[in-house]
């Protein structure tokens, strides 16, 4: 018995067994990349979700006009022709300075007034040195006609009337950007001292540029009753609100012109520079 062959077959599993264990690493890497893809969808989505509410929360709490692009075409134009308007009414020099030139002719024919108030006591002093009398005779009338002259230059004077426009100027800022506020005062009548206009409306408005931007075009503030005129790129260029730039109306546009004024009239760009104390 013990001399007996004992036989056996022996099954080698190894290849099905490494099939199998890659079919699973298959089926867990799938499960994986599955799992990654779903939950890298659902981040984007997340963000997605707080881009939208986020922006949503800005355009509510900003509280600025949202303007159309055909309405700022219109007040665009609008600003042109009125600009151009100004500019065709611009007076000359001498125009400008009717009234200071008129207290000065005044002045003078003043001063020949008591030239030749001097010369006719004289001469009623019964002068005997006859070429003493004569020459005073002369020369008071040498001064009468000065005096006619200067008569004729200041009706000529109060003859000019036209309109003038006279600019303030303040600094200011918008989000750290530099600003300068230009208030217009319109002057129908340049003999009154205070801004007027003959249709009755407000002599006085403003508007704003943007210093060293030439991206960003002049805003138009407007007189004491109306509303800033203001884009959208505007606000979104400087990142500020529609009441910034009421507040900065508030406090630069100089709605309130003093009587007294110091003409320093410049030329630049052919519009004539006031400077008001």
């Amino acid at each position: 018995m013990s001399d007996e062959n004992i036989q056996y077959d022996v099954h080698d599993y190894e290849p099905v067994n490494k099939y199998i264990d890659d079919q699973a690493r298959l089926k867990r890497s799938a499960s994986t990349w599955r799992y990654a893809k779903a939950a890298t969808l659902i981040m984007v989505g997340v963000g997605i979700l707080a881009v939208l509410l986020a922006w949503a929360y800005y355009l509510y709490k900003k509280p600025h006009r949202l303007v159309s692009l055909s309405e700022i075409e219109q007040k665009v134009l609008s600003n042109e022709d009125r600009l151009i308007e100004n500019e065709k009414r611009l007076p000359s020099e001498e125009e400008i300075n009717t009234s200071t030139s008129s207290n000065i002719l005044q002045g003078r024919i003043n001063e020949k007034d008591l030239e030749i108030s001097k010369l006719k006591a004289q001469l009623d002093k019964n002068i005997e040195d006859q070429n003493l009398r004569k020459q005073l005779e002369e020369e008071k009338k040498s001064i009468e006609k000065e005096k006619l002259e200067l008569q004729k230059k200041l009706v000529e004077k109060k003859q000019v009337r036209t309109n003038v426009i006279h600019f303030q100027y303040l600094e200011g800022e918008l989000n750290s950007t530099k600003v300068s506020v230009t208030t217009r005062l319109h002057y129908d009548d340049p003999s009154n001292l205070n801004p007027n206009k003959t249709d009755g409306s407000d002599p006085i408005n403003c508007y704003v540029t943007f210093i060293g931007r030439d991206d960003l075009s002049v805003v138009e503030l407007g007189d004491r009753t109306e509303q800033p005129i203001v884009s959208k790129y505007h606000l979104d260029t400087l990142n500020v609100s529609y009441n910034d730039f009421i507040k900065l109306k508030n406090e630069k546009c100089q709605y309130v012109s003093n009587n007294f004024l110091i003409y320093n009239f410049t030329v630049i760009s052919g519009l004539y520079d006031c400077i008001w104390v």
